[in-house]
């Protein structure tokens, strides 16, 4: 006998694997929670309940392409701050791009407004810590010039971020956002020279 708990997880993991067929078909724009519950064989205030927005829904399902990346990136650990970030950068870069529209809808829609405790918003918590330990780390060692790790946080950041948006809009390739990325970060971070 499965539990209420047990049940509730298995209804929400339906209603996103639904919504991720759904999406792949038609796309993100025009996909309504109506559609999606038929998909996934609930009723629609099933749906709500799980999700209270479509905007809740795609960040739910993005943020599960995020942390599939961010646990790609964690499995290998390249020498050098600057290369840990920049490979973190390229596992996410790669995580977002399976996913363009569902990736610029959820981008732009959580660029001013997160709902306390939404997924983009604890993820970006977690990955805030890791890049600021990262950082910690890395002045320690002297590998990089003493630098307020909250600060460099925003700094890595904001590259990052223009990084990506520019591959979303097909501006910049992979190759060019890393490339972009890495020399930017090394400026940025100004390394001492080994």
């Amino acid at each position: 006998m499965i539990s209420r708990t047990e049940q509730k997880a298995r209804t929400r993991a339906e209603i996103l694997a639904a919504a991720r067929r759904v999406v792949t078909e038609q796309g993100f724009a025009t996909t309504t929670a109506r559609e999606v519950a038929a998909a996934a064989g609930v009723a629609i205030g099933t749906v709500f309940l799980h999700f209270p927005t479509m905007g809740q829904l795609a960040e739910t399902m993005l943020d599960e392409t995020v942390a599939a990346a961010l646990a790609s990136a964690a499995e290998q650990r390249p020498d050098g701050l600057v290369e840990r970030l920049v490979h973190v950068s390229d596992c996410l870069f790669r995580g977002y791009a399976a996913e363009p529209e569902l990736s610029r809808q959820v981008i732009a829609g959580s660029l001013f407004e997160s709902a306390p405790g939404s997924p983009s918003q604890l993820r970006m918590g977690e990955f805030r810590g890791w890049v600021v330990d990262e950082v910690s780390v890395a002045v320690g060692r002297g590998e990089i010039a003493p630098i307020d790790p909250g600060a460099a946080f925003l700094g890595y950041f904001a590259l990052y971020f223009g990084a990506l948006v520019a591959g979303l809009r097909g501006e910049l390739d992979r190759g060019a956002q890393l490339a972009l990325l890495r020399a930017s970060l090394q400026r940025f971070f100004a390394q001492k020279e080994n």
